[in-house]
């Protein structure tokens, strides 16, 4: 009797560490993001933490922590809030193209 109920302890013991570490290692993701300033930690979370039904979006959620990559548009020009978007559109990626423009300019 008493061997029957340390085997069950155990075997409970056993079951709640393995779930609480596929936990841990899932939010890993989320962890790496916050320590690297990434703008998208709570996609980067929210896409670790749907790796625990599909595996594969947890791989890709490591390498998004990683990379510092940004998927889809984060921040609005200030014109299309204002409702002129049409007339005063700017390509994405021309203003720091323009920036790194001047900056090669001021040389000697």
């Amino acid at each position: 009797m008493k061997l029957e109920i340390i085997s069950l302890f155990l075997i409970f013991f056993s079951i709640i560490v393995i779930v609480l570490g596929i936990i841990k290692i899932h939010t890993y993701p989320g962890k790496i993001a916050k320590e690297r300033n990434h703008p998208q930690v709570e996609a980067i979370e929210v896409t670790s933490l749907l790796g625990l039904l599909i595996f594969p979006l947890w791989m890709a959620a490591l390498v998004w922590a990683y990379s510092g990559a940004v998927v889809g548009n984060l921040y609005r020009d200030a014109r299309e809030e204002s409702g002129d978007q049409e007339e005063n559109a700017v390509e994405p990626g021309a203003e720091a193209a323009r920036q790194a423009g001047d900056k090669a300019k001021v040389g000697p």
